[in-house]
């Protein structure tokens, strides 16, 4: 009984295995079928990225950002996330549902997955770089303006100090000059001591806990200083205003140095510029097919 019963069962795998493979042309084609559709989506991604001004990545690292070309980039990070991005993501939603139910199949369709997610990275790295660019515009530009208000409110202020000289209190104006004084030269440094590393964590670091706190201690300390002389009060105004852009100024730096960073970490040499950048990712697929076709 047991030898019958051992024999069916032979009988059986034996059934399933050449059932499996006589599936398996079937469950090629049905694959190759749908591979069809979603290679067109992939032409289309493709298509957008060839039209894409990408010379302009390699160009960059041998000029300054000008208007003409902050434009440009503001129009690629544009096209970058309304079209590129899209349509990567309509390319691999297809291929995920590439049909596959054999087991050569199955691994077929893993095998061109892991190309799907090599090329989606590479084009996710050239968003993240186009996108770190803009950031780094701004925040230079931000950088500009707040060093622009720093010496117009500083202006101001000795402005105030001159009027509250030749009409004033003169003890509020020493009182008040003299902390300004110990305030700059204590900020002055606190920065030559801390933020001159080459290290651009350390310099972060070093913005957060010693310049910040020192910001925000010598606002404190103005605000909370008698002062009775109208000349003086709008002279402590415009200092504190003045502080505040600093604090904005040293803010936006931190930003700039964790944009560096991440710059740094991306090579411009491995970006696609052009569709057949990305063709490379789909080798390993095309030797495994062309074995199961043979």
């Amino acid at each position: 009984m047991k030898k019958i019963s051992c024999l069916l069962t032979l009988i059986v795998l034996t059934l399933l295995v050449a059932g499996c493979k006589n599936n398996e042309p079937k469950d090629l084609a049905k694959f190759e079928k749908h591979l069809d559709q979603t290679q067109q989506k992939e032409a289309k991604m493709k298509q957008t990225l060839n039209h894409l001004d990408l010379k302009q990545i390699d160009q960059l690292k041998e000029q300054q950002m000008t208007d003409k070309n902050k434009k440009e980039f503001n129009e690629l990070q544009t096209d970058i996330n309304s079209k590129l991005m899209p349509q990567m993501k309509a390319y691999e939603k297809s291929a995920k549902k590439l049909p596959a139910e054999s087991s050569k199949v199955k691994h077929l369709k893993q095998t061109y997955l892991q190309g799907v997610k090599q090329k989606k990275q590479k084009v996710k790295d050239l968003k993240t770089f186009v996108d770190l660019c803009n950031q780094s515009v701004k925040a230079n530009e931000d950088i500009l303006d707040y060093t622009k208000l720093f010496e117009k409110k500083r202006s101001l202020m000795e402005e105030n100090v001159d009027k509250a000289n030749k009409h004033g209190n003169k003890q509020d104006v020493e009182t008040f000059t003299k902390k300004v004084e110990n305030n700059n030269k204590e900020l002055k440094n606190t920065a030559e001591n801390h933020i001159n590393d080459q290290n651009p964590k350390k310099r972060k670091k070093a913005i957060e806990e010693h310049i910040m706190p020192l910001i925000d201690k010598q606002i404190k300390d103005l605000n909370q200083t008698t002062i009775t002389d109208s000349n003086v009060n709008e002279a402590r105004k415009n200092a504190i205003e003045m502080y505040y852009s600093l604090q904005n100024y040293y803010e936006t730096r931190q930003d700039t140095m964790g944009i560096t960073q991440r710059l740094a970490k991306i090579d411009l040499q491995n970006l696609p510029k052009k569709g057949e950048d990305l063709e490379n990712d789909d080798k390993a697929f095309d030797k495994e097919l062309n074995q199961l076709k043979s």
